[in-house]
């Protein structure tokens, strides 16, 4: 049964240091190139504790020493009494303005998939071990989990509206320009209903899978090396987490395009001939006809491709579709990666995993910016409809890789979790 629980959360001292230098995305999307402009803005953003630098021998010592630096500094300074972080997103899409609000609290780990929580991705055994390394030394959560809940009624809403008539606690709009506000509770009377509310809803992991993976297992390593006596409850037995509603009209799920590097004998003909096989093919003008053709739902399960300039249309037939698993029948990524990238590209799941000669990308200029770097083919795909995540998570499932990409992302930096 889940259960949900405040946090004393480390916060960044506003005295000393702007809000909008010291945040930073998840570290996941982070470049080399992003990380160092971070590190330009100030010398104490959370990335240098994220992401740190140096050797796999020193780095995780490293960031535990600037971690400590900071508290001792008051740089960072953990708050007075324990309480959930109402977290606000307000951002623009398609000329809209959109408020996404969710809190941040603890949640008490489960296995995945045997009590409240679900997962929908899959995970790699690399980046779980550098999460597992950084927790070790910190035996920090610097970013929350991202997490969706059920809730019709909306019934956490006059909560956040409470919380919102108060002065925040913090705010800083981050470098995608969105507005990033959280306002601290730490009442008795909200604090118990938010508990109460949460205690046995499903958590379904939106992102952060090998966070939540690490946890599990930092958990397992503590309870090894004290000792702990069966059903004592202690700091590591939870993981911060971003709570939002499934429901909530600011949740947005973007596609995330693939880009596959092909070898020099590669010609777009003979990959129409092999696909044409499964799918039925058209040409497309141009940028704003893909979209529009993988966006029409009368269209039926459609990807496009786009190879040296031009643009195809790709209609899976019904023996393609017939022959997945009826829940992968919805899902964009799986008909591209078993239909397309490995029955058609050659391509093998393990090299997909490990990202050998394939990107993620989310705009059409990356793609164009990749394509015309190395020779390669991309695939254009529409995003997954919430309900289907929900559902490919309680029928114990995962999606491929980079499936889904809730925007906006939420920032690292915000509210620190000391284990």
């Amino acid at each position: 049964m889940s259960i949900v629980r405040p946090l004393t959360g480390v916060r960044y001292n506003l005295e000393e240091v702007l809000l909008k230098n010291v945040i930073a995305p998840p570290y996941d999307v982070i470049s080399p190139e992003m990380k160092e402009k971070l590190k330009a803005k100030c010398p104490h953003n959370v990335v240098t504790m994220d992401l740190p630098d140096g050797d796999v021998e020193t780095k995780y010592a490293g960031a535990a020493k600037i971690y400590k630096e900071l508290l001792d500094k008051e740089i960072l300074m953990k708050d007075k009494k324990p309480g959930f972080y109402v977290y606000e997103q307000i951002y623009e899409f398609g000329g809209k303005e959109y408020v996404r609000t969710g809190f941040v609290g603890l949640l008490k780990l489960e296995e995945l998939g045997k009590g409240s929580v679900y997962p929908h991705e899959k995970t790699l055994s690399g980046p779980k071990k550098d999460r597992f390394e950084l927790m070790k030394e910190c035996k920090t959560n610097f970013s929350q989990i991202f997490g969706l809940y059920l809730d019709q009624e909306n019934m956490l809403n006059s909560v956040f509206t409470d919380a919102k008539k108060n002065m925040p606690s913090s705010s800083a709009v981050d470098d995608e320009g969105v507005k990033n506000t959280i306002w601290a509770v730490s009442g008795d009377e909200p604090v118990s209903f938010i508990e109460d509310f949460m205690k046995g809803k499903a958590i379904y992991i939106a992102d952060g899978h090998h966070r939540y993976e690490t946890a599990l297992n930092f958990r397992d390593y503590m309870r090894e090396q004290k000792g702990d006596v069966p059903g004592e409850e202690k700091p590591y037995d939870y993981v911060m987490m971003m709570f939002v509603n499934f429901y909530d009209e600011g949740l947005k799920i973007f596609p995330t395009h693939r880009v596959c590097e092909v070898d020099s004998s590669f010609s777009i003909d003979g990959f129409l001939d092999k696909v044409g096989k499964n799918f039925d093919l058209e040409t497309l003008a141009d940028e704003e006809a893909a979209l529009e053709y993988v966006n029409d739902p009368a269209t039926g399960r459609t990807l496009a491709a786009y190879f040296d300039g031009k643009f195809y249309g790709l209609k899976a037939n019904d023996e393609t579709i017939e022959n997945l698993h009826p829940v992968y029948r919805k899902i964009d990524t799986y008909l591209l990666q078993k239909a397309v990238m490995i029955d058609v590209l050659g391509m093998t799941e393990e090299q997909i995993l490990r990202k050998e000669g394939v990107y993620f990308v989310q705009t059409m200029e990356k793609i164009e910016h990749l394509t015309s770097d190395k020779k390669a083919i991309a695939f254009i795909l529409k995003g997954v409809d919430i309900d289907i995540v929900r559902e490919i998570s309680e029928s114990g499932l995962v999606m491929p890789q980079k499936s889904t990409y809730f925007y906006p992302k939420l920032q690292t930096g915000l509210v620190i979790n000391q284990l």
